[in-house]
């Protein structure tokens, strides 16, 4: 059963780390008022992860083995969603206007906060994760304990990755290289974006 939610914890991290809205989310706030900003938004995602994995663990699994075509229709709609994120993407790269990741002023710890919570919660790429592992971890959490061990390490596991974007983006090297590499940048996330969401489309068919 621990293995198990290792393994989830495993995927969690992955997809953390990969480019997605909950990065462009920290990362704006980080290069537009600093590391405070960036890290209350990283704290509303954490607790997006908590919810999510709470979820996971009691109930979404059952939802998904009753309706598995429900999967496949998330997976499209993801990819699709990401695909547009992609072409956003570029036209920024290519047009200087309308990038995914720009400088974004705190609007207090309240508001930051529910902007990572809410992000986190509509985000597309992170729903599919959950509903996937949905199957996997509902099984293995056989007690509150485990339910505890999961929920609370899922929280640290996206605080820690989300929040050391935000130490990242909030630096003054990294507002210099975002300055510079603007264009770049933006064709870089587009191409992630667009790959992911191809990727997520043809798991889903």
């Amino acid at each position: 059963m621990i293995s198990l939610i290792f393994t989830a914890w495993a995927a969690l991290a992955t997809a953390a780390i990969s480019p997605g809205p909950n990065l462009v989310a920290v990362a704006s706030r980080g290069l537009g008022s600093g590391r405070s900003a960036a890290l209350v938004v990283a704290a509303g995602l954490a607790c997006g992860a908590f919810l999510w994995s709470f979820l996971t663990a009691v109930g979404l699994g059952t939802l998904f083995d009753a309706y598995p075509a429900l999967l496949h229709i998330m997976g499209l709609f993801g990819g699709a969603y990401l695909l547009w994120l992609g072409f956003k993407g570029w036209r920024a790269a290519l047009t200087g206007k309308g990038g995914q990741i720009a400088p974004i002023k705190g609007r207090g710890v309240w508001h930051d906060f529910l902007h990572g919570l809410t992000v986190t919660s509509t985000n597309p790429k992170v729903a599919l994760l959950w509903a996937s592992l949905s199957t996997l971890v509902g099984p293995a959490i056989t007690d509150w304990t485990l339910l505890l061990m999961f929920t609370t390490g899922s929280t640290i596991i996206i605080f820690a990755i989300y929040g050391t974007y935000g130490c990242l983006f909030s630096t003054g090297r990294a507002r210099g290289l975002y300055q510079q590499f603007q264009k770049t940048s933006e064709a870089l996330f587009g191409t992630l974006f667009g790959a992911l969401g191809i990727f997520m489309m043809k798991t889903a068919l």
